[in-house]
């Protein structure tokens, strides 16, 4: 399952979001921290990302932004989400260990629904790759990336991002959505 939502946000939201891009604080991190790598973020995806956006009563929060485009544009009732901003610079991407060597991955089991929201890039380099196995080494199909572009997946799909950017920092937001009450039950549980 994969889709993509052209002109996601209102113009007007997606203009209250790329303001984040410029006035909040970033911090330098790596992709996919459920591993150190050796304490070095080269060894992994180097990236800038904020904090972590949390649910409150302000309707032009990012968080709720997201929440109620996503689910007007899907008809998929949010149960949990969790999103943020992160920065891509081409720089530190050519100086990684998976800029020649990118595997595809899958995301957390505790999320139903992953995705990526492009802001500032178009191409095909740097979008979205959706592969058939872990084992492949050429995607089966490319989600490029454009402004304003929303596309989302299951989190067991396997995918990796593109790594030839054609713009110096590629900025995007990612998100995790549960949708399934089963899904928000185990959470629970645990």
């Amino acid at each position: 399952m994969f889709n993509v939502i052209e002109d996601f946000y209102h113009p007007s939201d997606f203009g209250l979001v790329v303001a984040n891009f410029m006035n909040l604080h970033w911090k330098a991190t790596y992709q996919s921290k459920v591993q150190l790598y050796g304490g070095n973020r080269f060894n992994a995806y180097p990236c800038h990302e904020t904090d972590i956006f949390e649910k409150d009563d302000n309707s032009f929060s990012t968080y709720n932004i997201l929440k109620n485009t996503f689910e007007n544009k899907t008809n998929i009732k949010v149960l949990k989400l969790k999103t943020f901003l992160r920065k891509i610079k081409f720089k530190e991407i050519k100086k990684a260990a998976c800029y020649k060597n990118n595997k595809p991955h899958k995301d957390d089991l505790e999320w139903d629904i992953a995705g990526l929201i492009y802001f500032n890039s178009g191409s095909l380099k740097d979008g979205t790759y959706i592969y058939n196995s872990e084992y492949d080494f050429d995607p089966s199909i490319i989600i490029g990336s454009k402004m304003n572009r929303c596309t989302y997946y299951d989190t067991q799909v396997w995918h990796s991002p593109g790594m030839e950017q054609e713009i110096e920092e590629r900025w995007v937001q990612p998100f995790f959505i549960v949708h399934k009450k089963e899904t928000l039950e185990k959470i629970n549980e645990a």
